[in-house]
Protein backbone atom coordinates (compact mmCIF):
# COMPACT_ATOMS: atom_id res chain seq x y z
CA UNK A 1 0.00 0.00 0.00
CA UNK A 2 2.90 2.35 0.91
CA UNK A 3 4.24 1.82 -2.75
CA UNK A 4 1.42 2.97 -4.05
CA UNK A 5 1.19 6.27 -2.14
CA UNK A 6 4.62 6.88 -3.30
CA UNK A 7 3.42 7.04 -6.92
CA UNK A 8 0.24 9.05 -6.10
CA UNK A 9 2.52 11.90 -4.60
CA UNK A 10 4.89 12.09 -7.00
CA UNK A 11 2.31 12.81 -9.72
CA UNK A 12 4.56 12.22 -12.44
CA UNK A 13 3.89 12.48 -16.25
CA UNK A 14 3.39 9.11 -17.89
CA UNK A 15 6.36 9.16 -20.27
CA UNK A 16 8.95 9.80 -17.29
CA UNK A 17 7.28 6.89 -15.11
CA UNK A 18 7.83 4.57 -18.49
CA UNK A 19 11.38 5.93 -18.81
CA UNK A 20 11.93 5.49 -15.01
CA UNK A 21 10.53 1.93 -15.46
CA UNK A 22 13.31 1.17 -18.13
CA UNK A 23 16.02 2.72 -15.75
CA UNK A 24 15.02 0.00 -12.92
CA UNK A 25 14.89 -3.02 -15.33
CA UNK A 26 18.50 -2.44 -16.63
CA UNK A 27 19.59 -1.39 -12.92
CA UNK A 28 18.21 -5.41 -12.45
CA UNK A 29 19.87 -6.32 -15.54
CA UNK A 30 23.10 -4.81 -14.84
CA UNK A 31 23.23 -5.74 -10.68
CA UNK A 32 25.71 -7.60 -10.87
CA UNK A 33 30.80 -9.00 -6.39
CA UNK A 34 31.16 -8.54 -2.23
CA UNK A 35 33.51 -6.96 0.01
CA UNK A 36 31.36 -5.63 3.21
CA UNK A 37 32.99 -2.38 3.50
CA UNK A 38 32.43 0.47 5.61
CA UNK A 39 31.37 4.33 3.91
CA UNK A 40 35.46 5.22 4.60
CA UNK A 41 36.79 1.58 3.75
CA UNK A 42 38.49 1.07 7.25
CA UNK A 43 35.61 0.10 10.13
CA UNK A 44 35.31 -3.40 10.71
CA UNK A 45 31.98 -4.69 10.98
CA UNK A 46 31.37 -5.12 14.93
CA UNK A 47 28.36 -7.30 14.10
CA UNK A 48 29.32 -11.39 14.58
CA UNK A 49 25.88 -12.48 12.30
CA UNK A 50 25.22 -16.38 13.41
CA UNK A 51 22.61 -19.27 12.14
CA UNK A 52 23.08 -18.21 8.49
CA UNK A 53 22.33 -14.34 9.02
CA UNK A 54 25.10 -12.27 7.01
CA UNK A 55 25.49 -8.46 8.05
CA UNK A 56 27.17 -5.39 6.23
CA UNK A 57 28.35 -1.71 7.67
CA UNK A 58 27.02 1.30 6.33
CA UNK A 59 28.41 4.17 8.39
CA UNK A 60 30.57 4.19 12.10
CA UNK A 61 30.79 6.86 14.14
CA UNK A 62 34.39 8.97 13.15
CA UNK A 63 33.16 7.95 9.07
CA UNK A 64 34.64 10.93 6.57
CA UNK A 65 31.14 12.26 5.49
CA UNK A 66 33.05 15.62 3.94
CA UNK A 67 31.95 14.06 0.18
CA UNK A 68 28.80 13.92 0.81
CA UNK A 69 27.37 15.70 4.15
CA UNK A 70 25.05 18.66 4.86
CA UNK A 71 27.02 21.87 4.68
CA UNK A 72 27.16 22.64 8.44
CA UNK A 73 26.25 19.00 9.69
CA UNK A 74 29.85 18.29 10.18
CA UNK A 75 32.54 16.86 7.95
CA UNK A 76 32.42 13.23 10.40
CA UNK A 77 29.83 11.22 11.84
CA UNK A 78 31.21 12.51 15.31
CA UNK A 79 27.70 12.23 17.11
CA UNK A 80 27.97 8.87 19.10
CA UNK A 81 25.26 6.54 20.81
CA UNK A 82 23.34 5.67 17.57
CA UNK A 83 19.89 4.43 19.29
CA UNK A 84 16.22 4.37 17.36
CA UNK A 85 15.86 3.97 13.80
CA UNK A 86 13.20 4.38 11.08
CA UNK A 87 12.98 5.28 7.34
CA UNK A 88 11.22 7.30 4.89
CA UNK A 89 11.64 6.36 0.90
CA UNK A 90 11.08 9.06 -1.34
CA UNK A 91 12.04 7.79 -5.20
CA UNK A 92 15.66 6.43 -5.69
CA UNK A 93 16.69 7.49 -1.83
CA UNK A 94 15.83 5.47 1.38
CA UNK A 95 16.73 8.19 4.21
CA UNK A 96 17.61 6.13 7.22
CA UNK A 97 16.57 8.26 10.81
CA UNK A 98 19.41 7.37 13.57
CA UNK A 99 18.58 8.50 17.50
CA UNK A 100 21.68 9.76 19.08
CA UNK A 101 20.89 9.12 22.79
CA UNK A 102 23.26 11.80 24.42
CA UNK A 103 22.74 14.10 27.18
CA UNK A 104 24.49 16.91 25.51
CA UNK A 105 23.89 17.49 21.67
CA UNK A 106 21.76 14.81 21.02
CA UNK A 107 19.93 14.58 17.68
CA UNK A 108 18.12 12.29 14.99
CA UNK A 109 20.46 12.08 11.86
CA UNK A 110 19.47 11.31 8.47
CA UNK A 111 21.45 8.82 6.29
CA UNK A 112 20.95 8.86 2.81
CA UNK A 113 21.34 5.12 0.94
CA UNK A 114 21.06 5.26 -2.62
CA UNK A 115 17.82 2.78 -3.16
CA UNK A 116 19.64 0.98 -6.27
CA UNK A 117 22.73 0.62 -4.44
CA UNK A 118 21.51 -0.51 -1.44
CA UNK A 119 19.83 -3.22 -3.49
CA UNK A 120 22.74 -4.26 -4.75
CA UNK A 121 24.49 -4.63 -1.72
CA UNK A 122 22.16 -6.69 -0.65
CA UNK A 123 21.88 -9.00 -3.33
CA UNK A 124 25.50 -9.14 -2.80
CA UNK A 125 25.25 -10.08 0.80
CA UNK A 126 23.03 -12.68 -0.34
CA UNK A 127 24.99 -14.52 -3.14
CA UNK A 128 28.38 -14.24 -1.45
CA UNK A 129 29.73 -11.86 -3.67
CA UNK A 130 28.48 -13.37 -7.13
CA UNK A 131 26.91 -9.74 -7.45
CA UNK A 132 29.41 -6.67 -7.27
CA UNK A 133 28.94 -4.80 -3.82
CA UNK A 134 28.62 -1.07 -4.58
CA UNK A 135 31.68 1.05 -4.07
CA UNK A 136 28.71 3.26 -2.46
CA UNK A 137 25.78 3.20 -0.69
CA UNK A 138 25.65 6.27 1.43
CA UNK A 139 24.95 9.36 -0.57
CA UNK A 140 24.02 11.57 2.14
CA UNK A 141 23.58 12.72 5.87
CA UNK A 142 22.56 15.69 8.21
CA UNK A 143 20.07 15.79 10.54
CA UNK A 144 16.64 14.29 9.80
CA UNK A 145 15.10 17.81 9.94
CA UNK A 146 15.54 21.02 8.81
CA UNK A 147 12.90 22.91 10.48
CA UNK A 148 11.75 22.79 14.21
CA UNK A 149 8.52 23.93 15.88
CA UNK A 150 7.92 23.85 19.74
CA UNK A 151 5.18 22.41 21.82
CA UNK A 152 4.01 26.29 21.94
CA UNK A 153 2.89 26.58 17.98
CA UNK A 154 0.20 28.54 17.50
CA UNK A 155 -0.51 29.94 14.19
CA UNK A 156 -1.54 33.55 15.27
CA UNK A 157 -0.19 34.13 18.73
CA UNK A 158 3.38 31.74 18.18
CA UNK A 159 3.67 30.47 14.74
CA UNK A 160 7.08 30.94 13.80
CA UNK A 161 9.88 27.37 13.93
CA UNK A 162 12.07 27.88 16.51
CA UNK A 163 14.96 26.59 14.22
CA UNK A 164 15.07 26.92 10.62
CA UNK A 165 18.15 25.90 8.24
CA UNK A 166 20.85 23.22 9.16
CA UNK A 167 23.21 25.16 11.26
CA UNK A 168 19.95 26.60 12.98
CA UNK A 169 18.55 23.05 14.07
CA UNK A 170 21.78 21.72 15.09
CA UNK A 171 22.08 24.77 17.69
CA UNK A 172 18.67 24.05 18.65
CA UNK A 173 19.54 20.08 19.29
CA UNK A 174 22.45 20.96 20.94
CA UNK A 175 20.70 22.90 23.69
CA UNK A 176 17.48 21.87 23.79
CA UNK A 177 17.15 18.04 23.31
CA UNK A 178 18.56 15.17 25.28
CA UNK A 179 18.97 11.28 25.07
CA UNK A 180 17.01 10.33 21.77
CA UNK A 181 15.83 7.10 22.53
CA UNK A 182 14.01 4.38 20.97
CA UNK A 183 11.75 5.53 17.60
CA UNK A 184 9.63 4.43 15.07
CA UNK A 185 8.46 5.15 11.43
CA UNK A 186 4.93 5.12 10.47
CA UNK A 187 3.20 4.34 7.35
CA UNK A 188 -0.07 6.62 6.80
CA UNK A 189 -3.59 4.94 7.15
CA UNK A 190 -1.52 1.68 8.88
CA UNK A 191 -4.56 -0.06 9.58
CA UNK A 192 -6.72 0.53 6.89
CA UNK A 193 -8.73 3.37 5.18
CA UNK A 194 -7.88 6.25 6.99
CA UNK A 195 -7.36 4.66 10.68
CA UNK A 196 -3.67 5.94 12.06
CA UNK A 197 -1.76 8.73 11.17
CA UNK A 198 -2.44 11.11 8.26
CA UNK A 199 0.60 11.58 7.53
CA UNK A 200 4.29 9.39 7.34
CA UNK A 201 5.67 9.95 10.46
CA UNK A 202 8.91 8.67 12.45
CA UNK A 203 7.96 9.41 16.69
CA UNK A 204 10.51 9.24 19.61
CA UNK A 205 11.15 10.54 22.48
CA UNK A 206 13.88 11.58 25.40
CA UNK A 207 14.92 9.21 27.97
CA UNK A 208 16.05 11.59 30.56
CA UNK A 209 15.11 10.36 33.88
CA UNK A 210 12.76 13.02 35.07
CA UNK A 211 9.72 14.38 34.20
CA UNK A 212 10.92 17.08 31.35
CA UNK A 213 11.53 14.44 28.77
CA UNK A 214 9.40 15.42 25.25
CA UNK A 215 8.05 13.19 23.06
CA UNK A 216 8.47 14.27 19.02
CA UNK A 217 7.02 13.58 15.64
CA UNK A 218 8.76 13.85 12.56
CA UNK A 219 7.26 15.00 9.43
CA UNK A 220 9.09 12.73 7.25
CA UNK A 221 8.58 14.27 3.81
CA UNK A 222 8.73 18.07 4.74
CA UNK A 223 12.20 17.39 7.36
CA UNK A 224 9.79 18.81 9.74
CA UNK A 225 10.14 17.83 13.68
CA UNK A 226 7.37 18.80 15.61
CA UNK A 227 7.19 18.95 19.87
CA UNK A 228 4.00 16.79 20.92
CA UNK A 229 3.88 18.00 24.64
CA UNK A 230 -0.18 16.96 25.40
CA UNK A 231 1.64 13.00 25.25
CA UNK A 232 3.17 14.07 28.27
CA UNK A 233 6.86 14.68 30.13
CA UNK A 234 8.73 11.61 31.63
CA UNK A 235 11.42 9.42 30.69
CA UNK A 236 10.22 7.65 27.71
CA UNK A 237 11.67 4.98 25.78
CA UNK A 238 9.37 4.81 22.68
CA UNK A 239 5.21 5.09 21.73
CA UNK A 240 3.57 2.27 19.56
CA UNK A 241 0.62 3.08 17.56
CA UNK A 242 -2.18 0.84 18.17
CA UNK A 243 -5.47 0.34 16.57
CA UNK A 244 -8.56 2.70 17.32
CA UNK A 245 -10.79 0.82 15.19
CA UNK A 246 -12.36 4.43 14.11
CA UNK A 247 -11.17 6.89 11.43
CA UNK A 248 -11.29 9.68 14.46
CA UNK A 249 -8.93 8.98 16.62
CA UNK A 250 -5.22 7.91 17.48
CA UNK A 251 -3.70 5.63 20.30
CA UNK A 252 -0.19 5.55 21.34
CA UNK A 253 0.79 3.27 23.92
CA UNK A 254 3.61 4.94 25.98
CA UNK A 255 6.41 3.43 27.37
CA UNK A 256 8.31 5.48 29.89
CA UNK A 257 11.87 4.06 31.45
CA UNK A 258 11.98 4.61 34.97
CA UNK A 259 11.05 2.97 38.70
CA UNK A 260 7.72 3.14 39.27
CA UNK A 261 6.44 3.87 35.92
CA UNK A 262 2.91 3.23 34.55
CA UNK A 263 1.62 1.64 31.44
CA UNK A 264 0.35 4.90 29.61
CA UNK A 265 -2.33 4.99 26.45
CA UNK A 266 -2.51 8.55 24.86
CA UNK A 267 -6.00 8.95 22.71
CA UNK A 268 -6.10 12.05 20.56
CA UNK A 269 -8.75 12.89 17.87
CA UNK A 270 -7.54 13.65 14.62
CA UNK A 271 -8.21 17.12 12.55
CA UNK A 272 -9.45 19.02 15.15
CA UNK A 273 -8.32 22.46 16.19
CA UNK A 274 -7.10 22.19 19.85
CA UNK A 275 -4.89 24.99 20.22
CA UNK A 276 -8.27 27.42 18.85
CA UNK A 277 -5.71 29.09 16.64
CA UNK A 278 -8.11 28.51 13.52
CA UNK A 279 -6.09 25.99 11.52
CA UNK A 280 -5.37 22.40 11.55
CA UNK A 281 -1.46 22.19 11.93
CA UNK A 282 0.50 18.69 11.56
CA UNK A 283 0.35 17.18 15.15
CA UNK A 284 -3.37 18.23 15.19
CA UNK A 285 -4.43 16.61 11.71
CA UNK A 286 -2.77 13.44 13.12
CA UNK A 287 -4.52 13.42 16.50
CA UNK A 288 -1.22 14.45 18.35
CA UNK A 289 -2.39 17.52 20.22
CA UNK A 290 -5.29 18.15 23.04
CA UNK A 291 -5.62 14.04 23.81
CA UNK A 292 -5.88 12.49 27.02
CA UNK A 293 -3.52 9.96 28.86
CA UNK A 294 -4.92 6.79 30.14
CA UNK A 295 -3.24 4.57 33.11
CA UNK A 296 -3.43 0.96 33.03
CA UNK A 297 -5.57 -0.15 36.00
CA UNK A 298 -5.36 -4.38 36.42
CA UNK A 299 -8.20 -6.13 37.84
CA UNK A 300 -8.82 -6.41 41.43
CA UNK A 301 -6.44 -9.00 43.41
CA UNK A 302 -3.75 -8.64 40.64
CA UNK A 303 -0.23 -6.67 41.78
CA UNK A 304 -0.05 -3.01 41.37
CA UNK A 305 3.40 -3.10 41.72
CA UNK A 306 4.90 -5.36 39.15
CA UNK A 307 4.17 -7.19 36.00
CA UNK A 308 3.09 -11.37 36.28
CA UNK A 309 4.92 -14.03 35.54
CA UNK A 310 2.00 -14.96 33.07
CA UNK A 311 -1.12 -12.84 32.48
CA UNK A 312 -3.16 -10.07 33.62
CA UNK A 313 -6.03 -8.13 32.25
CA UNK A 314 -7.69 -4.57 33.17
CA UNK A 315 -8.79 -1.36 31.95
CA UNK A 316 -8.04 2.12 31.84
CA UNK A 317 -8.50 5.62 33.66
CA UNK A 318 -7.67 8.87 33.38
CA UNK A 319 -6.35 8.46 37.46
CA UNK A 320 -3.31 6.86 38.63
CA UNK A 321 -4.91 5.20 41.33
CA UNK A 322 -4.80 1.56 41.36
CA UNK A 323 -3.13 1.92 38.28
CA UNK A 324 -0.10 -0.79 37.49
CA UNK A 325 3.77 0.40 38.19
CA UNK A 326 6.57 -1.05 36.34
CA UNK A 327 10.39 -0.63 37.30
CA UNK A 328 12.40 -0.89 33.88
CA UNK A 329 10.02 -0.87 30.72
CA UNK A 330 11.82 -0.73 27.58
CA UNK A 331 10.87 -0.69 23.66
CA UNK A 332 7.20 -1.18 22.44
CA UNK A 333 5.88 -2.17 18.77
CA UNK A 334 3.00 -2.71 17.15
CA UNK A 335 2.17 -6.03 15.46
CA UNK A 336 1.64 -4.52 12.07
CA UNK A 337 -0.52 -7.96 10.85
CA UNK A 338 -3.41 -6.30 13.82
CA UNK A 339 -3.22 -3.30 14.96
CA UNK A 340 -4.99 -3.97 18.64
CA UNK A 341 -1.77 -5.87 19.56
CA UNK A 342 1.77 -5.04 20.27
CA UNK A 343 5.28 -6.13 22.08
CA UNK A 344 7.08 -4.57 24.84
CA UNK A 345 10.47 -5.21 26.78
CA UNK A 346 10.48 -4.98 30.72
CA UNK A 347 14.49 -5.44 31.79
CA UNK A 348 13.30 -6.92 35.24
CA UNK A 349 10.41 -8.99 34.04
CA UNK A 350 10.69 -10.33 30.76
CA UNK A 351 9.09 -9.94 27.44
CA UNK A 352 5.01 -9.33 26.83
CA UNK A 353 2.52 -8.72 24.48
CA UNK A 354 -0.69 -6.55 24.85
CA UNK A 355 -3.79 -7.32 23.16
CA UNK A 356 -6.04 -4.10 23.45
CA UNK A 357 -10.20 -3.18 22.99
CA UNK A 358 -10.92 0.05 22.68
CA UNK A 359 -14.44 1.63 22.71
CA UNK A 360 -15.48 5.35 22.47
CA UNK A 361 -18.39 6.77 23.41
CA UNK A 362 -18.92 10.00 21.87
CA UNK A 363 -15.50 11.40 20.97
CA UNK A 364 -14.16 10.08 24.01
CA UNK A 365 -13.05 6.87 24.96
CA UNK A 366 -15.25 4.23 27.23
CA UNK A 367 -12.76 3.76 29.67
CA UNK A 368 -15.20 0.95 30.96
CA UNK A 369 -15.34 -1.10 28.74
CA UNK A 370 -11.96 -0.81 26.93
CA UNK A 371 -9.64 -3.51 28.23
CA UNK A 372 -6.33 -4.92 27.98
CA UNK A 373 -4.74 -8.07 28.60
CA UNK A 374 -1.03 -8.64 28.76
CA UNK A 375 0.52 -11.78 28.38
CA UNK A 376 4.15 -12.81 29.14
CA UNK A 377 6.07 -14.74 25.98
CA UNK A 378 9.65 -14.71 27.54
CA UNK A 379 10.65 -14.50 31.19
CA UNK A 380 13.42 -12.25 32.09
CA UNK A 381 15.81 -15.30 34.13
CA UNK A 382 15.26 -18.73 34.36
CA UNK A 383 14.68 -21.48 31.99
CA UNK A 384 13.93 -20.08 28.69
CA UNK A 385 14.65 -16.69 29.41
CA UNK A 386 16.37 -13.35 27.47
CA UNK A 387 18.13 -11.23 29.89
CA UNK A 388 17.98 -7.64 29.72
CA UNK A 389 15.06 -7.42 26.80
CA UNK A 390 15.70 -3.46 25.17
CA UNK A 391 14.56 -2.84 21.68
CA UNK A 392 12.09 -4.75 19.40
CA UNK A 393 10.13 -4.65 16.31
CA UNK A 394 7.45 -6.90 15.40
CA UNK A 395 7.79 -7.29 11.82
CA UNK A 396 4.99 -8.39 9.01
CA UNK A 397 6.77 -11.71 8.90
CA UNK A 398 4.86 -12.48 12.30
CA UNK A 399 8.52 -12.85 14.01
CA UNK A 400 9.11 -10.49 17.05
CA UNK A 401 12.91 -9.18 16.70
CA UNK A 402 14.50 -8.14 19.98
CA UNK A 403 17.97 -6.77 20.69
CA UNK A 404 19.64 -6.80 24.80
CA UNK A 405 21.14 -4.20 26.90
CA UNK A 406 23.97 -6.39 28.25
CA UNK A 407 23.46 -9.88 28.82
CA UNK A 408 25.59 -10.53 25.94
CA UNK A 409 24.32 -8.01 23.39
CA UNK A 410 22.70 -10.47 21.37
CA UNK A 411 19.59 -10.15 18.87
CA UNK A 412 17.24 -12.37 18.17
CA UNK A 413 14.21 -13.59 16.46
CA UNK A 414 11.23 -15.47 17.79
CA UNK A 415 7.42 -16.31 17.19
CA UNK A 416 4.63 -13.98 18.24
CA UNK A 417 4.44 -16.86 21.67
CA UNK A 418 8.00 -16.48 22.08
CA UNK A 419 9.20 -19.70 21.28
CA UNK A 420 11.36 -20.80 18.09
CA UNK A 421 14.31 -18.73 19.22
CA UNK A 422 17.08 -18.15 16.65
CA UNK A 423 20.12 -15.86 17.63
CA UNK A 424 20.76 -13.63 14.75
CA UNK A 425 23.85 -11.58 15.77
CA UNK A 426 26.22 -10.90 18.85
CA UNK A 427 27.35 -7.24 19.17
CA UNK A 428 30.21 -6.00 20.59
CA UNK A 429 28.08 -3.34 22.20
CA UNK A 430 24.80 -2.53 22.93
CA UNK A 431 22.44 -3.18 19.88
CA UNK A 432 20.04 -0.45 20.60
CA UNK A 433 17.87 -0.35 17.05
CA UNK A 434 16.43 -2.33 14.95
CA UNK A 435 14.40 -1.54 11.95
CA UNK A 436 12.72 -4.25 9.54
CA UNK A 437 13.63 -2.56 6.09
CA UNK A 438 12.86 -5.42 4.01
CA UNK A 439 9.31 -3.94 2.10
CA UNK A 440 10.50 -0.72 1.47
CA UNK A 441 13.62 -2.36 -0.84
CA UNK A 442 11.29 -5.21 -2.18
CA UNK A 443 12.13 -7.62 -0.26
CA UNK A 444 9.90 -10.01 1.50
CA UNK A 445 9.29 -9.42 4.81
CA UNK A 446 11.63 -10.38 7.60
CA UNK A 447 14.50 -10.46 5.23
CA UNK A 448 16.28 -6.97 5.71
CA UNK A 449 16.91 -5.28 9.05
CA UNK A 450 18.93 -2.29 9.89
CA UNK A 451 20.46 -2.12 13.11
CA UNK A 452 22.64 0.50 15.46
CA UNK A 453 24.83 -0.18 17.73
CA UNK A 454 25.34 2.16 20.69
CA UNK A 455 29.77 1.93 20.70
CA UNK A 456 31.84 2.05 23.40
CA UNK A 457 31.43 4.71 25.26
CA UNK A 458 31.07 7.87 22.84
CA UNK A 459 33.22 5.91 20.38
CA UNK A 460 32.19 3.33 17.53
CA UNK A 461 28.42 3.65 16.98
CA UNK A 462 27.71 1.69 13.93
CA UNK A 463 24.86 1.36 11.70
CA UNK A 464 24.82 -1.82 9.80
CA UNK A 465 22.50 -4.41 8.07
CA UNK A 466 21.50 -7.89 8.61
CA UNK A 467 20.25 -10.31 5.64
CA UNK A 468 18.50 -13.41 6.45
CA UNK A 469 19.68 -16.96 5.43
CA UNK A 470 15.81 -16.82 4.01
CA UNK A 471 16.03 -13.44 2.69
CA UNK A 472 13.98 -13.59 -0.69
CA UNK A 473 12.78 -10.52 -3.29
CA UNK A 474 8.78 -10.28 -3.39
CA UNK A 475 7.22 -12.71 -5.48
CA UNK A 476 6.92 -11.94 -9.48
CA UNK A 477 4.66 -10.20 -11.10
CA UNK A 478 4.59 -8.49 -7.51
CA UNK A 479 7.96 -8.23 -6.60
CA UNK A 480 8.90 -6.45 -10.14
CA UNK A 481 5.58 -4.03 -10.08
CA UNK A 482 6.51 -2.85 -6.10
CA UNK A 483 10.33 -2.06 -7.08
CA UNK A 484 8.82 0.10 -9.95
CA UNK A 485 6.47 1.95 -8.34
CA UNK A 486 8.93 3.04 -5.47
CA UNK A 487 11.56 3.76 -8.04
CA UNK A 488 9.23 6.31 -9.89
CA UNK A 489 10.84 9.73 -10.55
CA UNK A 490 14.32 7.84 -10.05
CA UNK A 491 16.92 10.13 -11.46
CA UNK A 492 14.10 12.52 -12.69
CA UNK A 493 15.01 16.30 -11.85
CA UNK A 494 10.99 17.23 -13.34
CA UNK A 495 9.15 14.72 -10.68
CA UNK A 496 11.63 15.82 -8.07
CA UNK A 497 10.33 19.31 -8.22
CA UNK A 498 7.12 18.23 -8.36
CA UNK A 499 7.08 16.04 -5.09
CA UNK A 500 9.29 18.95 -3.31
CA UNK A 501 9.32 16.15 -0.17
CA UNK A 502 13.36 17.34 0.66
CA UNK A 503 12.22 20.54 1.43
CA UNK A 504 15.75 22.89 2.50
CA UNK A 505 17.99 20.14 0.33
CA UNK A 506 16.34 20.44 -3.38
CA UNK A 507 17.40 22.97 -4.21
CA UNK A 508 16.49 22.49 -7.89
Amino acid sequence: MYFFSVVYENNCPRSIRFRSVVALLVLLILVLSNTAVALDGASALQLSPLNGWKSFELVTQGNDISALNDAGYGTTASRGNYDGLGAYLSGGTLSVFVNHEVTNNAAISRVDLDLADFQQSIASTIDNGATAFPSTIVTGMGYAYNTIYDGGYHAVNDPNAVATGTVDVGTYSGSHFSRFCSGTSYFPNSFGVNRGFVDEIYITGEEVFNTSGRFYALDSATETLWEAPDLGGGSWENAALVDTGNTTHTALYLSEDKTGARLQLYVGEKDTDANGDGEIDFLERNGLRGGTVYYFIPDPNSSTFDLPNGQVTGTWSTSTTGSLREDKLEDAHTNPADGTQLVFGDQTDGIYTMGLDLQFSGNALDTTNSTATIDQIVPETGVGSIGNPDNMTWSADGKIYVQQDGAGDDIWQMDADGTNRVQLASASSEPSGIFDVSEQVGYVPGSVMLTSLQGIGYTGAQLSVLVSPNARLVPEPAGIVMLMLASVCLGSRRCRKQTATRKGRDKL
